[in-house]
């Protein structure tokens, strides 16, 4: 099992779009594989989310990613999700955790 959590600011003059994007996102792409997919908006800094994913295997999570290119078109070069979407971050950091204990 693979958990994320992506850390992210977004830009003030893009948080409308990014919630539309969120919306587009969690109804449009697969969930096979996927155990959680949910974004979180800070109650006293609303250009802060984070966004909780939890999937069976890295082979759902690849899926997930090339849909997400499908959806959102291609990456600059070097970066590792389209370009739509780092475009709406003033700041992200995703985290990649295994899971070591679970009820």
């Amino acid at each position: 099992m693979l958990t994320i959590m992506i850390h992210a600011k977004v830009y003030e003059s893009k948080i409308s779009e990014f919630l539309d994007l969120i919306n587009l996102l969690v109804e449009k792409t697969s969930k096979k594989g996927c155990i959680a997919y949910t974004f979180n908006q800070n109650m006293d800094k609303l250009t802060e989310f984070v966004l909780y994913e939890q999937w069976e295997s890295q082979e759902a999570l690849d899926v997930h990613i090339t849909e997400l290119f499908d959806i959102l078109g291609p990456a600059r070069p070097g970066e590792p999700i389209p370009a739509q979407l780092m475009d709406m971050y003033e700041e992200v950091k995703p985290v990649f955790y295994n899971v070591v204990g679970q009820s």
